[in-house]
């Protein structure tokens, strides 16, 4: 049976092909288990608190700043790492003064398995700048309620984990008042997202 380490270290290696992939244009469907689900069109988003690697993180706390949020998992085999790499081309096109005003947010819906140590690890490949964050399942239920994010767990004996959670794939676009400005789709194009973001920057 293979470690956890190995497995951990596979579904990174996993990830890191996915980023090539997309960042030459290609298109990857998604797995035959994973499916999207499409997220309320009405939310009010708000401030939550959470629990990161380095201890309580609220979102208030991070006023003034413009703050990228998706929802997934570490598992996931598709949507969330391009979802990640789609915000890491758009941070590397920002200048160091521009990134100390930008977050991104990763929130785990699989808080069970994605420990914080194991978020921190995956977020930090793809960027510094994402911060993985989760806690007890009805937290995390609440803070997705809030920014209406649907999701589900359902069992697939058949995988290697066991199952799979669809969820919503957009990526929120929080403004410098933590009120949510805009979404795009997990896929979109850097230069609409990394316009949103400088628009917003230079309000202030």
């Amino acid at each position: 049976m293979y470690s956890k380490n190995l497995i951990f270290k596979l579904r990174i290696l996993l990830s890191f092909l996915l980023l090539l992939l997309f960042s030459f244009g290609n298109i990857v469907s998604l797995s035959a288990h994973e499916k999207s689900v499409s997220g309320s069109k009405e939310f009010h988003g708000g401030d939550f608190i959470l629990k990161s690697a380095e201890g309580r993180f609220s979102l208030k706390d991070l006023r003034g700043s413009v703050v990228l949020l998706f929802f997934g998992y570490t598992s996931c085999p598709n949507v969330c790492p391009i979802s990640l790499a789609t915000i890491s081309n758009v941070f590397s096109q920002m200048s160091p003064t521009e990134l100390k005003r930008t977050t991104a947010l990763f929130i785990s819906l699989d808080p069970e398995k994605d420990t914080l140590e194991i978020l921190k690890q995956y977020t930090n490949y793809f960027n510094s700048n994402i911060v993985g964050l989760t806690d007890d399942i009805k937290t995390v239920i609440k803070v997705a309620e809030q920014y209406g994010v649907k999701y589900k767990k359902t069992l697939v004996p058949d995988s290697a984990l066991g199952y799979v959670i669809s969820h919503s794939d957009e990526i929120f676009v929080v403004g410098l008042d933590g009120k949510p400005q805009k979404t795009f789709p997990h896929d979109t194009d850097t230069a609409p997202l990394l316009a949103q973001i400088k628009q917003l920057l230079a309000v202030n």
